[in-house]
């Protein structure tokens, strides 16, 4: 009986000493992992001489919002402004905060290269979503899908990947895709009235949305909800300057407004609370937008040996423009 009581006490002891290393790893884990977030604080606090990352990114964001079917904020996420832009919003809004000035000068620098790439760029991606379609999607196909290992890289240090999130972001694209292609496109009437003005308005926020979360294309939401063709045709009609285009404008603007300002609150805090699994989530959400890009072309591809090979260099060359953006950034690093 003794001997099994000493064998007991031997079996406590080892499962103790069991228990602290565990403690004390997970401990060492931690102080590394806050070591490494104020290591990177500091980077993000010194200021950059010449730094035009948000200007490109921004151009990026512009021309992905021409593309139906290509998410803005994925190209927030590639070019590593996600964060920095959800923080500076939240900032902006913030009663009490020292940096309101500088979040928004990025901002505005974001905002500049977006528009720069969406009126500099739509001759161009118009000439080539005409004659090179495909090869223009699967051009963004590589660049998106070759980001994910540097997005993963940046992103989830130190972080546990969650394949459940990861799963759920694919998931959310899919039935999108499946009711985008099931939906028919609806015409909403276009009268100035108090239900037509709430529609408008709630589709912004929609919009605004969508047009900054990673993944989600806020052309494909508005296809999905059956309203893509009434926002289309308020853009373009714009030119002719008549008064209630420009208020219906006005009025989606707005809505657009304060979605972006919502989601970039919300996914400011969860990103602080939940980092591992948000990331997870939104990589679910890259990947799946990226794999359904050659559902939504226009014209269907005709397969040869030309054709498969010009669409393989495409991807390829989406790819390397990725890796020389991250060699840049860590040479200049």
């Amino acid at each position: 009986m003794k001997l099994f009581k000493k064998k007991d006490e031997e079996v406590k002891v080892e499962k103790k000493k069991k228990h602290l290393s565990k403690a004390k790893k997970e401990k060492i884990r931690l102080q590394k992992k806050e070591e490494r977030k104020l290591e990177k604080e500091n980077n993000k606090n010194k200021e950059k001489l010449f730094d035009l990352s948000p200007l490109f990114g921004g151009i990026a964001v512009g021309i992905a919002n021409i593309i139906p079917g290509v998410s803005g904020g994925t190209m927030l996420v590639i070019f590593n402004l996600f964060d920095k832009l959800m923080f500076s919003i939240s900032d902006v809004f913030k009663r009490k905060t020292d940096t309101r000035k500088k979040s928004l000068l990025f901002i505005l620098e974001v905002l500049i290269g977006a528009a720069i790439g969406i009126v500099g760029f739509a001759k161009i991606l118009g000439i080539t979503l005409t004659h090179i379609e495909a090869e223009t999607i699967f051009w963004f196909m590589g660049l998106i899908l070759f980001s994910i290992p540097v997005v993963i890289k940046n992103e989830m240090e130190d972080e546990k990947f969650s394949i459940v999130f990861f799963l759920i972001g694919l998931l959310v694209i899919a039935v999108l895709e499946f009711f985008n292609l099931k939906n028919p496109v609806n015409q909403v009437d276009t009268v100035i009235n108090l239900k037509n003005n709430l529609i408008l308005c709630g589709l912004g926020i929609i919009g605004g949305i969508s047009m900054i979360f990673p993944g989600l294309s806020g052309s494909m939401v508005m296809l999905v909800l059956g309203k893509y063709e009434t926002i289309r045709s308020l853009i373009d009609n714009l030119t002719t300057f008549k008064l209630n285009i420009i208020i219906q404008l006005a009025i989606f603007g707005v809505g657009a407004i304060i979605g972006i300002i919502i989601c970039a609150k919300l996914l400011n805090k969860l990103i602080e609370r939940f980092k591992g699994k948000i990331v997870s989530l939104i990589l679910g959400f890259i990947t799946a937008s990226a794999l359904i890009l050659p559902l939504n072309l226009n014209n269907k591809i005709v397969f040869s040996t030309e054709k498969v090979c010009g669409l393989i260099v495409a991807f390829i060359l989406g790819g390397c423009v990725i890796y020389f953006v991250n060699y840049l950034k860590n040479r200049n690093s």
